[in-house]
């Protein structure tokens, strides 16, 4: 999308039906318009020269009924899509990435019959091919494409189609200084978000060119983007054209509405509407100590209070200050008396932040009316025009969006304003993760304070009201005591990895994966590792290896990279990830554990008699729990299934740091062993018991296997090896501790709890009854397929 947004590929032709692209575009923001075209009637808004990207649903689209992929439907393409695309293919090149070339529709109507029209397609077809894919035949019509048009097709051998667009175009490009796209001489489509519209009688001359060049020059380094150390002025018009900060119409080059409220010194001129009404309410000991004596001059209303009002205006980068001073004159620090006592706020500074931007960025600047702020003593609201809009309404399945949000999702995006919004994540006041309201909240229940959002009954306004700190600060001392006397401790389900490995040895490798080169070895000393890019990677020391013993490495071939140098790597994490599973899986291997490797969950297997203990050192004295337990039918000693204790693993950076993350689960076999219910159904039943575990359970399952994995260590404990292991000498070390982190702090955010014993009853009454049947249905599969193979036997034999 970044691509698409730069202007280096203007145009996608597509015979997908996904909406992957335009999902992403609403991900990253970018570009700030796409033009989708799916059905013919969509086909006027394409233009060969087109000044915002376009996307090109050349099979239809199945929103619209009109999708083709049945092979009598993909033989033709429609003639006025053809006759559409001819100039594009004619004028530009064409890159065809992870597609085969076998629809005639598409070989044939858009490439073979066009050749003549195309120029012998004069500016190249470039076929991308995967390495791995590289001894494949190409398709009969791609072929036949290649041959007609002679050296204008070409292959171009490509690891992937990440790899493709990240490090061969994005990267390079970027490396290369190659500067942004932007037609301008094109039809204009109409149904632009309000802020890529031109203004009316402003010129480009009205903007601030200083301010421009500040922010422009920002953007583009934070985004990675070439940008002259100097910039002139020729710079600063291409580059906000290219960011829609300007736009042509006919001769003349205009401000958008997202330029003018971002760039213009007075935008109220011509958007009188873009303000925001600021007021505070309060006895008049608050106001004075918030705003000074000066501001408490007014007379008190019945209530005995006194209002401080303020206009302001200017462009949004003044407001956004201008509303921060204000809010921090109101955000006064106090001491609190906690455990060990600290400095606390009545709101979390970046959650106030974060409630300003969003009312800026993403209000409705076509309604009238400013955006109201009004601060309490107690709490803060701000109204901004504009509700919901409908791309976000979408995605909310019913739900109101505090609910959705308090649920942990931050996967809802949506943006009324593109435009506003990037500028405004280049210059670092906001994110783009679709985290704010998230983080409002999170961070405001953190503080110990509340918050609600959401539109008015009308969807009008989109209301914020964030509730300060409960407790009574004294006016004299300037202290307060924590309104929760209950301090809450909090316990990670993390084990601190103290010592990562040392090195990383590589070296070059023509086969595809580790169990390849292993087998291709015939016995050789080869050891764990991963095959990535040519490049066999491993936490063995490889370079030992291949000079005392017999292996398929060439010593002088070996080379070895630090942590930090492999994460510096493209790809380096997977890399480091998946060779940090394999040392745990080989340690978990070694304790006896049953695993399941796609979902890094590991168990223990019954024992002959069926059920299993375990006893292990608990965090005051040792225990025993049951690991293994058999579930029978009611009323029978029939063995149905087998729950097991089990958990899952997770490699995981924090900052500097590494820790593998435990998430205790369960595990249902029908034998006991390694025979799972159910695949494709199991794993939404094992979340489901898990989600029956409320945190003690959870802190003593963490406890329990902390204990397992560090075979009752106290302390620090390192990873161990199978003793079939050859090569365990040249293995690295890898040390872990058992100590899981954990944080206390006083909050009425967790206090709140409902009976729900009964309803886990149920649920746990209803889960057994699933897998009981699930179980039983594979039993009953299982004894018919083998009385028909009896039958088939017996039939042999006569």
């Amino acid at each position: 999308m970044r691509i698409l947004n730069e202007g280096w590929v203007n145009t996608v032709l597509t015979t997908n039906f996904d909406h992957c692209i335009e999902e992403a575009k609403v991900l990253e923001n970018k570009p700030h318009f796409l033009v989708s075209i799916k059905t013919p009637d969509d086909l006027v808004r394409f233009n060969a020269a087109s000044p915002d990207p376009q996307l090109v649903y050349l099979h239809g689209s199945v929103e619209h009924y009109s999708d083709k992929n049945l092979d009598h439907e993909v033989d033709k393409l429609d003639e006025p899509i053809v006759q559409r695309l001819v100039p594009l293919l004619r004028d530009h090149p064409l890159i065809a990435v992870g597609y085969r070339g076998n629809e005639p529709s598409v070989m044939r109507d858009l490439l073979l019959e066009q050749i003549n029209a195309t120029n012998n397609f004069a500016q190249g077809v470039y076929w991308c091919v995967r390495e791995s894919d590289m001894l494949q035949p190409l398709s009969p019509l791609v072929k036949e494409l290649a041959a007609a048009i002679g050296t204008n097709f070409q292959i171009v051998r490509i690891a992937g189609f990440d790899e493709l667009l990240q490090y061969d175009l994005w990267d390079r490009l970027r490396s290369e200084g190659a500067q942004p796209i932007r037609r301008s001489h094109a039809y204009g489509q109409t149904d632009l978000p309000s802020d890529m519209r031109a203004i009316e009688k402003a010129e480009a001359d009205d903007l601030d060119e200083k301010m421009l060049r500040q922010r422009l020059t920002q953007y583009a380094k934070r985004l990675g983007l070439s940008a002259p150390e100097n910039p002139d002025r020729a710079w600063l018009r291409e580059e906000a054209r290219v960011r829609n900060l300007l736009r042509t119409v006919g001769n003349d080059l205009r401000p958008t509405l997202a330029g003018w409220l971002l760039f213009a010194p007075s935008p109220e001129r011509k958007t009188a509407q873009a303000t925001v009404a600021f007021s505070a309410r309060g006895p008049i000991h608050w106001i004075k100590r918030c705003f000074g004596d000066d501001a408490a001059t007014g007379t008190p209303d019945e209530d005995g209070l006194i209002s401080v009002e303020q206009d302001i205006s200017g462009n949004l980068w003044s407001q956004l200050n201008a509303l921060t001073d204000l809010l921090a004159l109101v955000n006064v620090s106090f001491r609190l008396k906690e455990e060990i006592s600290r400095t606390a706020y009545p709101y979390d500074s970046l959650a106030l932040k974060e409630v300003v931007v969003n009312a800026l960025v993403h209000r409705d600047y076509d309604r009238e009316g400013p955006v109201r702020m009004e601060v309490t003593p107690s709490e803060i609201r701000v109204a901004s025009p504009g509700g919901i809009i409908a791309e976000v309404a979408a995605q909310m399945a019913g739900r109101t969006l505090e609910t959705v949000v308090r649920s942990g999702s931050r996967g809802i995006k949506g943006y009324r304003n593109p435009v506003i919004t990037d500028l405004f994540y280049g210059g670092g006041q906001m994110d783009r993760s679709g985290s704010g309201l998230g983080d409002v909240w999170s961070l405001t229940l953190n503080n110990n304070g509340e918050v609600h959002f959401g539109p008015d009954a009308n969807n009008q306004n989109f209301v914020v009201t964030i509730r300060a700190r409960p407790e009574a600060v004294d006016e004299v001392t300037n202290t307060a005591v924590p309104a929760v006397t209950d301090t809450v401790r909090y316990t990670t389900n993390l084990l601190p990895i103290e010592e990562m490995p040392a090195k990383i040895w590589h070296t070059a490798t023509s086969s595809t994966a580790a169990w390849r080169l292993k087998k291709e070895a015939a016995g050789l000393a080869v050891p764990p590792g991963h095959v990535h890019d040519g490049r066999f990677f491993t936490l063995y020391d490889l370079e030992k290896i291949a000079r005392d013993l017999v292996s398929p490495f060439d010593e002088g071939e070996v080379e070895s990279l630090t942590v930090s140098e492999l994460l510096d790597q493209p790809n380096g994490e997977n890399i480091l990830l998946k060779l940090m599973n394999e040392a745990i899986f080989e340690h978990l291997r070694k304790l006896g554990l049953a695993i399941d490797y796609k979902r890094r969950r590991a168990y223990f297997p019954k024992e002959e008699r069926g059920e299993r203990k375990i006893t292990y050192q608990g965090r005051v004295k040792r225990a025993t729990r049951t690991v293994v337990k058999a579930r029978v039918r009611r009323g029978t000693e029939d063995v149905l299934y087998y729950e097991h204790k089990a958990f899952g693993f997770t490699v995981m950076p924090f900052g500097g740091d590494w820790a593998v993350l435990l998430t205790p689960g369960y595990a249902f076999t029908r034998d006991g062993v390694g025979k799972p219910i159910g695949r494709e159904k199991i794993n939404i039943l094992s979340t489901r018991r898990a989600a029956r575990d409320f945190n003690p359970t959870v802190h003593h399952d963490v406890t329990f296997w902390a204990s397992i994995l560090s075979e009752d260590a106290e302390g620090v404990f390192a990873l161990t090896f199978e003793r079939a292991n050859d090569l365990s000498s040249y293995a690295p070390t890898i040390l872990l501790s058992r100590s899981q982190p954990t944080v206390a702090f006083s909050s009425t955010a967790f206090s709140e709890s409902e009976d729900l014993d009964s309803e886990i009853e149920a649920d746990l009454e209803n889960l057994d009854d699933e897998l009981s049947a699930l179980a039983e249905e594979e039993a009953q599969s299982e004894d018919r397929d083998k009385g028909e193979e009896d039958e088939r036997d017996q039939g042999n034999d006569d």
